[in-house]
């Protein structure tokens, strides 16, 4: 979690600082049949319930004539009312499926946190599937991370949570 820089327009320096968080839990499953049930949008919203302030998912819906491809877009409405507008970065059958919000996060995590970049790897285990998932978030000013600390973590036991209910929905 450290910062970075990068020359912006007309040679400034801008400071950014990511923090990132993973948690991963071993499915007794085929990959392909973990990966088509952890990528099914219509599983999501049973799954990615909210815990605290952090939202649960209500729908997923892929921009008009797109399908769950690289490069493809879709919309997370989630139970907030926000809208996320997410990319999907890397669609691999069956062994990664990474995605970017490139829009619509609102206050009071868009004072903290500019983007996020979500990203599940599904590796065969010897007793099934090892699903780990990692979240990247970019923050707005380095001031933030002391702010963005508790709420990564509380994230995290949210992550952990919707791949407990995957396990459980898979039994």
């Amino acid at each position: 979690m450290l910062p970075s820089s990068s020359r912006g327009n007309r040679g400034r320096v801008a400071l950014t600082m990511k923090m990132s968080t993973q948690t991963s839990i071993v499915f007794p499953k085929p990959r392909e049949e973990v990966f088509d049930f952890c990528t099914d949008d219509e599983n999501t919203a049973r799954t990615l319930q909210p815990l605290g302030p952090i939202a649960g998912v209500a729908k997923v819906e892929m921009h008009e004539g797109q399908i769950l491809e690289t490069g493809a877009h879709r919309t997370i409405t989630m139970t907030d009312g926000t809208a996320l507008v997410e990319e999907i970065l890397d669609y691999t059958r069956p062994t990664r499926h990474q995605y970017r919000w490139v829009g619509g996060i609102k206050p009071p995590f868009a004072w903290l946190v500019r983007s996020g970049t979500g990203c599940w790897d599904f590796v065969e285990v010897s007793n099934g599937t090892r699903v780990t998932w990692n979240y990247v978030f970019e923050l707005q000013s380095p001031l933030a991370y002391p702010l963005a600390l508790p709420i990564v973590a509380l994230f995290k036991r949210w992550m952990a949570q919707g791949l407990t209910a995957i396990a459980a929905e898979m039994a």
